[in-house]
């Protein structure tokens, strides 16, 4: 009987620290995270702000979007292993607007 009381520690013990052993075989994913100012054209309203917004939200990889319609331009931070400036920009054309040259 204490043979068997024993053997349910070990087997007890064992099991218990099988479960501890994780392999760790996790990746870290690194982004690169870049803020860029894009200055727009042809914008006059909220709902030109609203509508740039949107198209910009749509790509793969946007963090955060901010618009102005008082120095008509927008801030984008973005993943850049999957946007880059000139996916935005042509986002921000295909709505019928025009990226202007830096002031």
């Amino acid at each position: 009987m204490k043979k068997l009381f024993v053997l349910f520690i070990v087997f007890a013990f064992v099991s218990c620290q099988s479960g501890s052993k994780k392999q760790a075989t996790e990746s870290i994913e690194v982004i690169k995270v870049v803020e860029a100012t894009v200055n727009i054209g042809g914008m006059h309203c909220d709902m030109c702000v609203a509508s740039i917004e949107k198209g910009i939200k749509e790509l793969e990889g946007i963090t955060l979007v901010t618009v102005s319609l008082g120095d008509s331009t927008a801030i984008v931070k973005f993943d850049a292993s999957k946007a880059d400036l000139t996916k935005i920009e042509k986002a921000i054309e295909k709505r019928g607007y025009s990226i202007k040259e830096d002031i």
